[in-house]
């Protein structure tokens, strides 16, 4: 009787197992399927959509430091947002970017004086660059439709060889104390998947590769995995499992996109290098083009 039901325990474990792979294959999919069709469109469109994540972002990583978190805190933090987003869709991007400078550095004064912490200023730094990043990189035609692409091919190819590298391969852990599962197999497998997969992305735009493309995607990989760290050390210390339960087989969009939205606000910042090294005025996505898919 007991051996039996010794026997059946690894079966139930397995079976569950599947059973939650197979939901996060599904939702994965169809999420994926959303997000490319809205990328495409671009425009409005796609600004919207990431003004949507960035407020789902902001709460959900609020709830992760739901102990140090106030109400008077997470209002402030909401409002701010909220004038930062309203403010970019009207087109008064400058403007934007003063309140997220200001906001930022009031709630981190506001918060270290009373709570010795700036959990509410680091959230709105989450969820406001990454708004900033999408809506910059998407902001031309093509060549931000190309650029925006890569990235999400990039991080997806990094995150499911990682995955799936990390099961089969497994070895030693790449991190135990902030997130037990990962290993170096899967890292690598990461830098594999991520090079895979937008190397894919760079042919099928009728570019030619070169040396520096493999370099930045590498980068990208890299951070993305970085940003997959930094949200579990963060729940970790805050002895919380998931950001939240919106996405079935994920958990929250956080869960879902901590990687990528790291990796987009380093792809930002790296054409904002570029842009500062231009005389002549220049959109960030082409500048990105030029520089590292251009021979």
């Amino acid at each position: 009787m007991n051996s039996t039901a010794n026997n059946q325990g690894p079966v139930i474990k397995k079976s569950i197992m599947s059973q939650e792979l197979k939901l996060r294959i599904i939702s994965a999919i169809i999420l994926a399927v959303i997000v490319l069709v809205i990328t495409w469109i671009g425009g409005q469109t796609f600004t919207l959509l990431w003004a949507v994540a960035a407020f789902l972002i902001m709460r959900e990583f609020n709830r992760i430091c739901a102990t140090k978190m106030s109400f008077s805190y997470n209002l402030a933090s909401f409002i701010t947002l909220f004038l930062i987003i309203a403010s970019w869709l009207i087109g008064e991007r400058d403007t934007a970017f003063i309140i997220f400078a200001v906001g930022f550095l009031v709630l981190a004064a506001w918060q270290f004086i009373f709570g010795r912490n700036i959990w509410a200023a680091c959230g709105l730094a989450y969820s406001a660059l990454p708004f900033f990043a999408m809506s910059d990189l998407r902001s031309d035609n093509f060549n931000g439709l190309i650029v925006i692409l890569l990235l999400y091919f990039c991080v997806w190819g990094a995150d499911v060889f990682a995955y799936f590298a990390g099961r089969t391969i497994g070895g030693p852990k790449l991190a135990p104390r902030i997130s037990p599962n990962k290993t170096w197999s899967g890292f690598i497998g990461s830098l594999v998947g991520a090079l895979l997969l937008s190397y894919m992305v760079n042919i099928a735009a009728g570019f030619e590769p070169v040396l520096i493309f493999f370099i930045i995607m590498v980068l990208a990989a890299i951070v993305s995995q970085l940003g997959d760290l930094m949200e579990s050390f963060i729940k970790r210390k805050f002895n919380v499992k998931d950001s939240g339960t919106i996405i079935p087989g994920h958990g929250g969009v956080l869960d879902r996109v901590d990687g990528l939205v790291v990796a987009a606000v380093f792809l930002w910042l790296v054409s904002f290098f570029l842009a500062s090294q231009q005389t002549t005025v220049s959109n960030l996505p082409t500048l990105f083009v030029n520089a590292f898919l251009m021979p």
